[in-house]
């Protein structure tokens, strides 16, 4: 047996075991359930282990935000971060690689047991669920095996598909996908998939909402190469509202691993004490200096202030030569090799994490999945460009209230509710709360005097294009890494600093090497040598040269 081939099957049935370990009618059968039969295979046992590692995969990677500028190493930890010193090895890339094609196998075997059965509910929510992470595989390698993979038994090495076809055919994919769902939401006989579908709940008019929305994703994300204007009006109206949002709850509990994920690997774990991962990272300079240098009420949400006031005393930050010594909020300088300890920087913000300062209810949160205001800045974009017809500040403005809505719990709660990250105390320095709805704050925020988010004091399209994307990129935060770095990439904005670290620190990476696993069994069909400063996926028209990262 081809040893390609091997890899796959043996994993796919470990994960397949893995999703049913889970389900109550699974533990009360009498047999071994490390030995599964075809037979008692089914969608509804299947499908919510797929979207948990779907949710995951969105969330848990210090790799993806340290792509997207959100967070950059700490002080507390030395080591060779190789996403931020260009040092990128293809092993490093294995994970990623094997856990999109997993799921993608997995989806496509629930896909295929839906179709024998005339499910159509299962049939379109695994088409759209495969739909998301073969865009996100094109996003980060470019060419990808496609219309032979995941399909050992004839096709052993699976040959590289051109991404921009690949783009072509899921777009068709997840326009048919939203369709279907429209065609039988209103008479389809729920048989339990309310029970076991974590993400829409088994609403099958959400699903289609989400199905266009991935489709308008795609389209805007291929807009600046190709003509889109006639399918992206035939759907605009179609996808989520800007106000709603998909939110993704397996049923978590107050378990480790079985939290809130993005809680449970950046906060804290159920007794309360802090990861590695909310010590190792903390928010870039880039991010805190864009909330607190333009007012926005989610400084305090993003971002918790630094327990010490003045220099570092280790000598690792110069803060009174840039006039922050006595600010609380200071982020670390993108990819800087030796950042402050932690206790003179910025941590990432318990109210991004938790929800509030509420840790023990951050632990069983939902999972964001899709955020309304995500298709409000597609459609501000839109609107702007001349694609669709209606108001781009409308679409904007109540884009950046929508984002701003989802943390207004967070915004309004009372500073000393609040600890710092190790929980020794109350948190001080701690910007005051919003006196009002997160609306209220939004429209205070948007109609500042002199600021690059006020639509009406923006006199170009460029600036206001700066305003949209990078309102975009805030919004990203907290539930989407891997987005924020695809959509910065494609417009360039907002312009986010090389890493300092960097092997070319006028630059910033547009496209991930091919893995390690795959070198070594599909070498033949590896379509190019990727390299991350220059190759570009076929949406991306350049990458452009950036400022260097200024260390404190």
């Amino acid at each position: 047996m081809n040893t390609m081939k091997k890899i796959i099957i043996y994993t796919v049935a470990a994960l397949l075991i893995s999703g049913l370990t889970g389900c109550k009618e699974w533990l009360d059968i009498n047999t071994n359930p490390n030995d599964p039969t075809t037979e008692q295979m089914s969608e509804a046992i299947m499908l919510p282990a797929q979207q948990y590692r779907i949710l995951n995969n969105h969330v848990n990677s210090t790799y993806a935000w340290q792509l997207s500028h959100y967070l950059t190493k700490s002080g507390e930890y030395s080591g060779n971060y190789t996403f931020l010193n260009g040092q990128v090895m293809p092993q490093n890339l294995d994970s990623w690689w094997q856990t999109y094609y997993y799921i993608n196998w997995n989806l496509k075997y629930i896909h295929d047991l839906a179709v024998e059965n005339e499910d159509l509910a299962y049939q379109a929510i695994t088409e759209i669920l495969q739909v998301v992470n073969y865009q996100r595989m094109v996003d980060i390698w470019g060419d990808i095996p496609y219309s032979q993979a995941i399909n050992p038994d004839e096709y052993t090495n699976p040959v590289y598909d051109k991404a921009q076809d690949i783009y072509a055919d899921l777009i068709d994919r997840a326009h048919t996908a939203a369709e279907m769902f429209d065609s039988i939401k209103d008479n389809y006989v729920d048989g339990g998939l309310s029970g076991v579908d974590i993400i829409c709940h088994g609403d099958l008019g959400m699903w289609s909402k989400l199905a266009y929305t991935v489709e308008l994703r795609l389209l805007m994300r291929v807009s600046g190469v190709q003509d889109v204007k006639e399918k992206v009006n035939a759907i605009y109206t179609k996808c989520l509202g800007i106000n709603e949002n998909i939110e993704g709850n397996p049923g978590y509990i107050a378990q480790d691993d079985k939290m809130n994920i993005f809680f449970q690997n950046y906060g804290w774990d159920k007794n309360i004490n802090a990861t590695v991962n909310l010590r190792q990272y903390c928010p870039t300079s880039v991010l805190v200096d864009m909330l607190r240098d333009n007012n926005d009420p989610r400084l305090r949400v993003y971002v918790d202030p630094r327990a010490e006031l003045g220099d570092d005393v280790d000598g690792f930050a110069n803060y009174s030569a840039h006039g922050l010594e006595n600010e609380y909020y200071v982020g670390i300088p993108y990819g800087q090799d030796s950042p402050a300890g932690i206790e003179r920087t910025a941590t990432t913000g318990t109210g991004l994490l938790a929800g509030g300062s509420d840790r023990s209810a951050g632990m069983l949160r939902p999972s964001l999945f899709i955020a309304g205001s995500e298709v409000g800045f597609l459609l501000a974009e839109a609107a702007l460009k001349g694609i669709i017809s209606g108001d781009a500040k409308q679409y904007y403005e109540d884009a950046v209230k929508s984002a701003m809505k989802r943390h207004e719990a967070a915004m309004q709660e009372p500073s000393e509710n609040f600890q710092n990250y190790l929980s020794t105390g109350p948190i001080t320095g701690m910007k005051p709360p919003i006196t009002g709805t997160a609306e209220e704050a939004a429209e205070a925020y948007l109609s500042q005097r002199g600021s690059q988010f006020n639509w009406d004091e923006l006199d170009t399209d460029e600036e206001k294009m700066n305003a949209i994307c990078s309102q975009k990129w805030l919004a990203f935060m907290g539930y989407n890494p891997m987005e924020a770095w695809f959509e910065q990439r494609r417009t360039d904005l907002p312009v986010l600093p090389a890493s300092y670290q960097g092997l070319r620190r006028n630059q910033n990476f547009c496209i991930l090497p091919y893995p390690q696993t795959e070198r070594n069994l599909n070498m033949a069909n590896i379509p190019y040598e990727a390299d991350i400063y220059s190759t570009l996926v076929f949406w991306d028209k350049e990458n452009p040269t950036v400022p260097e990262t200024n260390r404190y």
